[in-house]
């Protein structure tokens, strides 16, 4: 393992996620929203919005807090009381983990498109086949939109995240 990927994997901690309404906060009982693992409290709160939640505050947590928030809430299905679920703590993927998740997106949109095309082929020539085929044609293009728009953002969050390794590197 190089020096500066274990200094960044060791940089990283594992934060609490919660609400950023202290008032609001209180009255749910300062509940733990999630965890998740990031080297900063700027970058832990970025990782929380990017995964949906909404005005999130981060503060620093220890497994055993996660523990207990855990044991407060009560066990989920198939876990013993006070035991750490790993996939409760959202931790930032990898360049790597977002690379493949932009070439299964391209898959998909070939997928998308040769499903689309294959309808078409199926499809009766009258009225109604040329309804329907305008239907298929447009959910297509809507869906194609979907997935560019998505791996587009993932490829810029993993120029993001390269461009942060690459920094990390020089600093070390």
């Amino acid at each position: 393992m190089s020096t500066a990927a274990s200094s960044k994997s060791a940089a990283n901690q594992l934060w609490g996620i919660y609400y950023t309404d202290r008032e609001h906060a209180r009255e749910m009982g300062d509940p733990l929203r999630t965890v998740v693992e990031a080297p900063t409290k700027l970058a832990a709160e970025e990782t929380a919005r990017r995964f949906g939640f909404s005005e999130p505050w981060a503060h620093p947590v220890t497994e055993e807090q996660i523990k207990q928030a855990q044991a407060a809430t009560g066990p989920r299905a198939g876990m013993k009381a006070g035991t750490l679920n790993p996939r409760s703590i959202i931790r930032t993927p990898t360049a790597a983990d977002l690379h493949t998740a932009i070439q299964v997106l391209e898959k998909l949109g070939e997928r998308l498109t040769a499903h689309a095309n294959h309808s078409l082929i199926e499809l009766p020539e009258n009225q109604l086949g040329n309804h329907y085929a305008g239907q298929i044609e447009a959910r297509a293009i809507e869906q194609s939109a979907r997935v560019k728009l998505v791996s587009a953002q993932l490829t810029n969050w993993r120029e993001e995240l390269l461009q942060q390794h690459q920094t990390v590197s020089h600093h070390v």
